[in-house]
């Protein structure tokens, strides 16, 4: 990307994943090919699990050889004042909190049963409840200015992945693109599961617990179209408008 330099890249589909010490999930949104022929750009949109745990070296890579300008965390406050936000607050990145369920007080379940269901639930709560949250995120990803730009949540697979698909969506990427995208968390979610072990109110968070369920990102795409009309829909719905989402795919597709 103009003005940056590329981390290492041996395939753009290991690749899409950035290794780095204190996150798991940290991966571009870039590369998929969409509907009326153009690509994502790479190195402008990124997703992860929380930074808070990023080390000097990891800041060093997401704002100096990725570029990071702004950081749009999706978590509640309990879960920001518990975690927090680590290295990467001291590094003048802007910050923006859209707590996607804090009015509904119940985070993502990490154990239990009938996980799939739940996370379900919580997706089409996301959907019916969050949407002025969801826009105002969008919003604030949107401005060319604000890229590269990253959200985030605890795991990077609940919050971040309705967002993550929300957008994809609106960039004119394919269903199996956008599910197969969603789906990249299981590649790591023993990686993830450490991780939320060790934050206040996951530790006994289990595997099948956080895995990302195939069944609930299809049922958010299928009520986001026959309930909205779509992606787009949704969002000029909840107060985006056109222009801001015309110009997200101008900065955004090559």
């Amino acid at each position: 990307m103009k003005g940056h330099n590329q981390p290492q890249i041996m395939t753009q589909q290991i690749e899409r994943r950035i290794s780095l010490e204190g996150a798991v999930n940290f991966r571009d949104q870039g590369g998929y090919p969409t509907k009326d022929g153009h690509t994502v750009r790479w190195r402008r949109l990124f997703r992860s699990d929380s930074p808070s745990t990023l080390t000097e070296s990891d800041v060093q890579t997401v704002t100096c050889t990725l570029g990071l300008t702004t950081v749009v965390d999706l978590r509640s406050s309990n879960n920001v004042l518990e975690d927090g936000r680590g290295l990467l607050a001291l590094s003048g990145i802007a910050y923006h909190n859209y707590p996607f369920l804090e009015r509904r007080g119940i985070e993502p379940p990490t154990s239990g049963g009938n996980a799939e269901g739940r996370l379900s639930e919580i997706y089409q709560w996301i959907l019916f409840n969050a949407g002025t949250l969801m826009a105002q995120a969008f919003n604030t990803l949107a401005q060319e200015v604000n890229q590269p730009a990253l959200f985030h949540c605890s795991a990077g697979k609940d919050r971040t992945g309705v967002l993550g698909a929300t957008i994809l969506s609106v960039l004119g990427v394919s269903r199996d693109d956008i599910v197969a995208d969603f789906l990249m968390t299981n590649e790591v979610i023993d990686g993830i599961l450490a991780r939320l072990k060790k934050i206040p109110g996951y530790q006994h968070s289990t595997r099948d617990g956080i895995m990302a369920p195939q069944p609930a990102i299809e049922k958010f795409l299928d009520v986001t179209q026959s309930e909205f009309g779509g992606s787009d829909a949704y969002l000029l719905h909840h107060g985006v408008q056109q222009k801001v989402i015309d110009g997200f795919r101008e900065s955004m597709l090559e």
